[in-house]
C-alpha cells in the first residue's frame, strides 16, 4: 500500500493529537498560514503545527456552534473513541498481519477489525489503542507495519526496560524532590543506592555522562535544575561527597584505597622485615656512618638521606643514599602492579596519595630516624670546588642519626661543620654547572595545607635557601651518575632529556625578577622521558635520569631496579621495548596527576581569598592581546585574566592593583578588574 496523502486541515475539521503524552481532541477554527488555530477538548486555544496532527475527520463540525457546545462535542467524541477502544484486540490483530511485509494506514486496519460501518470514531479509536500498545505494530510513514515474532519479543524486553525505567525515575524523582527540599532525613534507602553512582557521573562528566539523559529527567521531575551542579549539591546534601571534595581524583578514578592483595603482599614484607634479606657479602654495612635527612616538616616518607666524611688530603666523600625500595618491590607482583598504575605519590593541600601502602612508604623502606633501612648509597668523592673527582654506588645498609626540616638546616647551616661543608660544596658543584650553561631560573613555592579543621595555611618557600640548594645540588648528582653509569654500559633506561633552551629574542624591560623568569621558563622545551641518553639543557648535563624518589615515583623504582641488576651481575630486567611501552603508560598518567595537582592547589587558594576576605592586590602583567592581560598575583603565584579597559593597553612587566570581584572555587572562578 502508498503511504497515505497528507491530512487536509480546514475549518471544521476534527483533529487528534498528542499533548504531554496523552493524545486529545480538538476542532480546527480556523488557519493562520499554515498552522491551525485549535480549540481543545479541554477548552484551550492553540496553535497547531500539521506535524502534530495524528488524525482528521472526514466530517467538520458546525462552528456556529457555542463555544461550551463545540467543547462538549468534542469530550463526546473522545468518550465514544475510549468506548470503541475497548472493542480492539491488539494481539488477535497482529496475529492475522505478522507474515505480512507491507503497511497498513489505520482506515484498512479498522476494517479487520470493525464488521459495521467505518466511522471517524473507529478509525481513530484503532489508532489510539496502536498507538499506546506500541509492540505489536511499527508506526512510520503514516503506516502501520506489523513485527515479526522475533522482533515483537526484542520490543517486549526493550518495553519492560523501558517501564523499568519510567519506574525508577518517578520513583527516585520522589526521594530526589524530598532530599532537596530537606524533607528526608537519614542515609540514601536501599532501593534508591543506584541511584547514587549514576548521579556521580552526571555531576563529574556532564552532558558526556552515559547516564545524562536519566538524570536530567529525574531532576526535571524532581523540580530541580537538571545542570550537574544540582548533582553535586544532592551528594553533598546527603552526606555521600563532601563540601570540599575532590572530583578531580573522582573523574581519572584515583582513590587512596589500595586492593586486598596489595595490603596483603605489603603486610607480608613488613612482618618479614629486613633480617631475611641482609647478606653482608654484597650489601654493605653503613651504619656508622652520620647520615641525616633533609625534608618539610609533614613529610612522612623519606627516601633519601646525606652523609660526610671529610679526608686528611682536603678532599671529601659525599654520600647520597637513597631508600632500596626496589628490594621489596618486585617486577610484576600485585604490589608492583599498583605502583606503575599510580605512576607517583600524589600530594594535596588536604590528602595524600601514596604511589605505595603506608606500611612500606611511611615505614619499612622510609629513612626512618634510629632504624637500620636498606639504600642505594652513591659515594661521591669530591674535591674543594665541588668537582666530583671518583664514585662508587653500593647496595648498603644505614641508620638515620636525625630527622632535619629544611628550617632546620637554614638555622644550623652557619654553626654545624657538616651541613656548612656539604652547602659550600654544593654551591661550588652549581656554579661549575652553571659555568657549563646550566640555567638556574628558581620560582619559589607555595604551599598550601589544610588542617583537620578546614582551616587552610599557605606558606611561601624560596627555592634558593640553603637547605634547598644543597639537597637539590647532591640528588642532581646523584641523578647524573645513575644516568652516566647506565649510559657508559650502553643501557636503555628512563632517561630524563630536553632539547635546547632557546634565548629570550623581545626583551621586555621589567624591574621584578619573578617576571622574567616566568618568560624564560616558557621559552624553555619540556623535559621528556626517551630510553637513551641525550642532553639536559637546564641542567648543561649529557645525560640524566632520576633515581632518588624511588618511594614517591614509579620510574625511580624502574631505573633502581636496572642498577641493583648491575651491582648483582645480574642481566638488565627490561628491555627497550619495555621501557618505551612504559614511558607511554606513565607519561599519560602523570599528566593527570600534574592537572590534578594545580586545579586541587588552586582550589585551595581561591577558598584561602575566600577565608583571608581578599579585596585587591598585586598583580604583574606578564602578557595581554585585545581585551585581556594576562597576569600574575605574586602573592600566590596565581595567574589570572585582568579584561582592559578600552584604550588602557597595560605595559608588560609592570604591577598594577586589582580588585577582586568573584571568587567561586568549585566553578574555578576568579574575577579581577582594576
Amino acid at each position: 500500500m502508498s503511504p497515505v496523502p497528507p491530512m487536509e486541515i480546514i475549518p471544521g475539521t476534527i483533529v487528534e493529537f498528542f499533548e504531554n503524552r496523552q493524545i486529545l481532541c480538538g476542532v480546527c477554527t480556523a488557519l493562520k498560514g499554515n498552522r491551525p488555530a485549535i480549540l481543545t477538548e479541554q477548552n484551550k486555544e492553540i496553535s497547531l503545527a500539521q506535524s502534530r496532527i495524528l488524525h482528521a475527520s472526514s466530517g467538520l463540525m458546525d462552528l456556529s456552534l457555542s463555544r461550551d457546545e463545540q467543547v462538549r462535542r468534542l469530550q463526546g467524541a473522545t468518550a465514544a473513541r475510549k468506548d470503541l477502544m475497548e472493542l480492539v484486540n491488539v494481539e488477535e490483530l497482529w496475529s492475522l498481519l505478522e507474515s505480512e511485509e507491507e503497511g497498513y494506514d489505520v482506515r484498512g486496519l479498522a476494517e479487520f477489525v470493525f464488521s459495521q460501518s467505518l466511522t471517524d470514531h473507529h478509525v481513530a479509536a484503532v489508532q489510539r489503542v496502536l498507538l499506546h500498545d506500541r509492540l505489536y505494530f511499527q508506526f512510520k510513514d503514516g503506516l502501520f507495519h506489523a513485527r515479526s515474532q522475533e522482533k515483537v519479543e526484542l520490543r517486549r524486553v526493550e518495553m519492560e526496560r523501558e517501564a523499568e525505567r519510567e519506574a525508577r525515575i518517578e520513583s527516585g524523582a520522589q526521594w530526589v524532590h524530598a532530599v532537596w527540599n530537606r524533607r528526608h532525613r537519614g542515609g540514601v534507602p536501599e532501593e534508591h543506592q543506584g541511584l547514587i553512582e549514576t548521579v556521580k557521573s552526571y555531576c563529574l562528566f556532564g552532558q558526556d555522562s552515559v547516564e545524562a539523559a536519566f538524570v536530567k529527567e529525574l531532576f526535571r521531575r524532581a523540580g530541580i535544575a537538571p545542570v550537574p551542579g544540582s548533582a553535586f549539591r544532592l551528594l553533598v546534601r546527603l552526606g555521600v561527597w563532601k563540601e570540599d571534595e575532590n572530583l578531580y581524583l573522582h573523574e581519572q578514578n584515583i582513590t587512596p584505597e589500595f586492593p586486598g592483595e596489595v595490603l596483603r603482599e605489603a603486610d607480608a614484607l613488613a612482618r618479614t622485615g629486613l633480617s631475611q634479606r641482609w647478606d653482608p657479602s654484597w650489601r654493605r654495612d653503613l651504619r656508622a656512618l652520620d647520615t641525616f635527612t633533609i625534608d618539610s616538616a609533614l613529610t612522612r616518607d623519606h627516601d633519601d638521606a646525606l652523609s660526610l666524611r671529610t679526608f686528611e688530603d682536603g678532599t671529601f666523600e659525599v654520600g647520597i643514599h637513597i631508600a632500596d625500595v626496589a628490594e621489596f618491590v618486585a617486577p610484576g607482583e600485585p604490589l608492583d602492579r599498583e605502583a606503575e598504575a599510580r605512576a607517583s605519590s600524589i600530594y594535596l593541600p588536604d590528602s595524600r596519595i601514596s604511589m605505595l601502602p603506608p606500611i612500606l612508604s611511611e615505614d619499612l623502606c622510609s629513612l626512618k630516624s634510629g632504624e637500620d633501612r636498606f639504600a642505594l648509597s652513591f659515594m661521591l668523592r669530591v674535591d674543594g670546588e665541588g668537582a666530583v673527582r671518583g664514585q662508587e654506588i653500593v647496595l648498603s645498609v644505614i641508620r638515620i642519626r636525625e630527622q632535619l626540616t629544611y628550617e632546620d638546616v637554614n638555622e644550623r647551616i652557619g654553626d654545624d661543620p657538616v651541613l656548612g661543608t656539604l652547602y659550600d660544596l654544593a654551591v661550588k658543584a652549581r656554579k661549575r654547572r652553571i659555568e657549563r650553561g646550566a640555567i638556574i631560573l628558581p620560582l619559589p613555592e607555595i604551599h598550601v595545607h589544610v588542617n583537620p579543621v578546614g582551616m587552610i595555611q599557605m606558606s611561601r618557600y624560596e627555592k634558593e635557601s640553603p637547605s634547598q640548594i644543597m639537597v637539590s645540588e647532591w640528588m642532581i648528582a646523584a641523578n647524573a651518575v645513575t644516568a652516566s653509569f647506565l649510559a657508559e654500559r650502553g643501557l636503555p633506561s628512563v632517561y630524563r632529556v630536553q632539547a635546547e633552551c632557546k634565548p629570550e629574542t623581545d626583551p621586555v624591560a621589567s624591574e621584578h625578577a619573578i617576571f622574567h623568569v616566568y618568560r624564560q621558563r616558557r621559552l624553555f622545551a619540556r623535559a621528556e622521558m626517551d630510553t637513551q641518553p641525550r642532553p639536559h639543557c637546564s641542567l648543561a648535563l649529557s645525560s640524566y635520569t632520576m633515581a632518588t624518589s624511588p618511594i614517591r615515583r614509579y620510574t625511580d623504582l624502574v631505573v633502581q631496579r636496572q642498577i641493583r641488576h648491575l651491582l648483582l651481575g645480574r642481566e638488565n630486567p627490561y628491555s627497550e621495548e619495555d621501557l618505551r611501552q612504559l614511558i607511554t603508560r606513565l607519561a599519560a598518567v602523570q599528566s593527570k596527576i600534574f592537572l590534578i595537582q594545580r586545579k586541587w592547589t588552586r582550589y585551595w587558594i581561591l577558598k584561602y581569598m575566600e577565608q583571608e576576605d581578599m579585596h585587591t592586590m598585586d598583580a604583574l602583567v606578564l602578557d595581554q592581546n585585545d581585551r585581556f592581560a594576562h597576569v600574575l598575583l605574586p602573592e600566590l603565584l596565581m595567574e589570572a585574566n585582568l579584561p582592559l579597559p578600552e584604550k588602557a593597553p597595560l605595559q608588560r612587566g609592570s604591577m598594577v592593583r586589582v580588585k577582586i570581584e568573584r571568587i567561586n572555587p568549585r566553578d574555578d572562578v576568579l574575577r579581577i578588574q582594576l
